[in-house]
């Protein structure tokens, strides 16, 4: 985790306010990998701002969307919205094992290999 917030900080902290969970623990994370502060401040100040705007203007957009769709078209969007999530998970186990080679390489002895 440590090569993560080394290298991916900011986007760790910006992308963490769009997931429930990870919001919540993005800021211990980030301080117990030894994040920079002010690197910390300025992904989470940016990172609130595009969560408040994008969650606001999607609940008004679906809210506008639902009323006119009426449920004509609720089975096909939650079709996609499972292949993404499909599509995701692919992509982060694929991922997964060239970041702990990445890992190993930046600080050795970080990461115990299976």
């Amino acid at each position: 985790m440590q090569y993560l917030f080394l290298r991916y900080g900011g986007k760790i902290v910006f992308f963490a306010q769009f997931m429930p969970v990870l919001r919540t623990l993005g800021g211990p994370f980030a301080g117990a990998n030894l994040m920079p502060w002010r690197k910390f401040m300025f992904a989470n100040a940016v990172s609130s701002a595009v969560w408040a705007a994008t969650y606001g203007y999607t609940a008004y957009w679906l809210g506008d969307a639902f009323e006119r769709l009426q449920g004509r078209t609720i089975i096909p969007l939650v079709f996609i919205a499972v292949i993404v999530l499909i599509v995701g998970g692919l992509f982060v186990r694929q991922r997964e094992a060239q970041l702990i080679i990445e890992a190993e390489r930046a600080i050795p002895g970080s990461v115990e290999l299976r």
